[in-house]
């Protein structure tokens, strides 16, 4: 009889490398972008422009020049691809207006769409915090449905819950709902330790999340899967540590957490008593590097641990535990990467494990015309469909409208946004300059050059920085009703210029519509030094620009870091001040 709680799930498309060793029956009880977009989402950035598509097929990545999987066997095939993700935090598509982008579901599913094109089984596991972390509720629990459908057609056996997962306004029942609750298929959630809190009581996880309906096997949360990954039963635990525990009851209190030991006891007795023997065992451990070390030391039958990744960029080779029979693996954040480890027979039985860190980059998007694209990747028309609900329930109109600082500075003048337009009567030179730029046209990106998904106009994290005062009061709500607060204007910049326009000599007013200037004399070099400074290395720039007078180095870095609420460092990787400003530079 299979041990209660584990459940079997037939898995149908099922520089740094190193072999790492499990042992064979003997030890199975211990082993087992785009061009011409000039602004995007501000933090998330969520989808946006797909890059040029590429001529030929999709390229696979390489790690400096070096192929993948390089220092793998040439010889043979591995028995298991197993493909490693997490904290991709809603990151749907990269969003951005310069060079290179990474990550997104339609590059993922293309990098996986090669592996098996070489005849290797694979799957796919996720650690979680596939909730973004921030987002309207609606719109963010779209994204993780939308998520959650790509990593099944993608392959993937299981996922966890991280901290943004627990996040979700009404508890962790309503993200549930999104896709745990409509139909028992994988990928499954896992979250073994988790438990239910009623009147101070504690429910067993299985009470407090059961199976929906009468065609359910699975509680909502399980504990662990089985898969058959081409001929290799592999068994997935997940976990969370302490911290994400700790995190997620503040979150949601109708939920506790039973000690990790007793669960790990449990799952593993129940993964080696299952009939199918599992021989690659890996542990979706949601918790910090120092966490998983511990745990991975105790619980020796996982050679494969998947925790959090403190930094964004994960580093190239796991983490060694148990003289190198457990890997224990980071990914970094918003699906930039993915890990995957092969495993190999090993001569006398048992496998070998090799490791590669994967960079979802663009050579992986899909090629051809938008028509051909979308027929060869599930992943585009996923997209498409998303980007149409979020148009069709308006989610533009559930945009809170928070108070601009200078709304909170004068909160008498009831200031509000006028349009670029209202300020050419006085301002006609730097009016004509911004009118040449393509800040003057930047919600023509989302409407004419926008792929993969297009109708990025609908999308308030998209809208954010291609309009004026969106998100604030008396911003831009749509073309209809706000029209002359399309494109990146004045305003985005000056802020609201109501009160201004209305009093142009008023001292107060003036001083508000130079928000970077903190103290009196603060202004930006002359747009030539500007140019000199652009033509320096890092460290001679920073060298320069110490010479500088205080005034102007407050100035540079009070403009670079409104500039970069935009052009942020996921969106707009190259942005640089210094190279930026003297195309927009404009006389006072």
């Amino acid at each position: 009889m299979k041990p209660r709680g584990l459940r079997t799930v037939n898995q149908a498309h099922s520089p740094n490398s190193r072999s790492y060793p499990i042992r064979g029956a003997s030890y199975l009880a211990l082993g087992v972008l785009v061009i011409g977009i000039i602004a995007v989402t501000s933090g998330a950035g969520v989808v946006g422009v797909a890059a040029d598509p590429p001529a030929g097929n999709p390229k696979e990545p390489t790690v400096g020049g070096i192929p993948l999987f390089a220092n793998w066997p040439k010889d043979t095939q591995p028995e298991v691809a197993l493909v490693l993700s997490g904290q991709s935090f809603g990151l749907l598509q990269p969003c951005g207006c310069s060079r290179p982008q990474f990550g997104g579901i339609e590059r993922r599913t293309n990098f996986m769409k090669s592996l098996r094109e070489k005849g290797w089984p694979v799957a796919g596991v996720d650690l979680g915090d596939i909730y973004p972390q921030k987002a309207l509720e609606d719109q963010g629990l779209l994204r993780y449905r939308t998520m959650m459908n790509a990593l099944r057609e993608m392959g993937y056996i299981a996922v966890g819950l991280g901290k943004t997962d627990y996040g979700v306004s009404g508890g962790i029942d309503r993200l549930l709902g999104e896709y745990a609750l409509q139909k028992e298929q994988p990928p499954f959630i896992l979250v073994g330790n988790i438990r239910g809190l009623f009147q101070g009581q504690e429910q067993p996880r299985a009470t407090r999340f059961p199976p929906p309906g009468v065609e359910f096997q699975r509680p909502m949360i399980g504990e662990a899967e089985i898969a058959m990954v081409g001929n290799v039963p592999v068994g997935v635990v997940g976990i969370a540590g302490q911290s994400v525990a700790d995190a997620a009851k503040m979150l949601d209190p109708s939920i506790t957490f039973a000690d990790p030991a007793v669960t790990l006891k449990a799952a593993t007795a129940a993964l080696a008593a299952d009939p199918k023997k599992p021989q690659l065992n890996v542990l979706l451990f949601q918790g910090t590097l120092d966490e998983a070390k511990a745990v991975a030391k105790a619980w020796p039958q996982f050679a494969i641990v998947l925790c959090q990744s403190d930094d964004p960029e994960p580093p190239q080779s796991p983490t060694l535990e148990n003289d190198g029979r457990t890997m224990i693996i980071q990914v970094g954040h918003k699906g930039r990467y993915v890990g995957v480890v092969g495993a190999f027979k090993r001569a006398g039985g048992g496998l070998d494990l090799k490791y590669q860190l994967v960079s979802i980059g663009e050579e992986l998007i899909t090629v051809g015309t938008e028509e051909e694209a979308r027929k060869a990747n599930p992943a585009l028309p996923r997209l498409e469909a998303y980007a149409e609900v979020v148009r069709d329930r308006k989610f533009l109109a559930k945009m809170p409208q928070l108070p601009h600082p200078a709304q909170i500075q004068e909160p008498k003048l009831n200031l509000s946004y006028v349009g670029s337009a209202r300020c050419a009567g006085c301002h006609a030179a730097p009016f004509a300059k911004w009118n040449g730029t393509t800040h003057s046209h930047a919600m023509e990106a989302l409407e004419k050059v926008a792929k993969r998904p297009s109708l990025r106009n609908f999308d308030p994290e998209c809208v954010v920085c291609h309009t004026v005062g969106f998100g604030h009061k008396a911003g831009y709500e749509d073309d209809k009703k706000t029209p002359e607060l399309r494109h990146v204007g004045c305003e985005s910049c000056h802020g609201p210029g109501s009160g201004h326009a209305a009093n142009p000599s008023a001292p107060n007013l003036l001083a508000l519509q130079s928000p970077w200037r903190r103290q009196p004399g603060d202004k930006l070099p002359a747009t030539a030094t500007m140019k000199k400074l652009a033509e320096m290395n890092p460290l001679a720039r920073r060298e320069a620009e110490q010479q500088l007078p205080a005034g102007e180095q407050r100035a540079i870095n009070a403009v670079s870091g409104m500039c970069m609420k935009c052009h942020d460092m996921d969106n707009d990787p190259h942005f640089e001040l210094h190279k930026y400003w003297p195309k927009i530079a404009h006389p006072k």
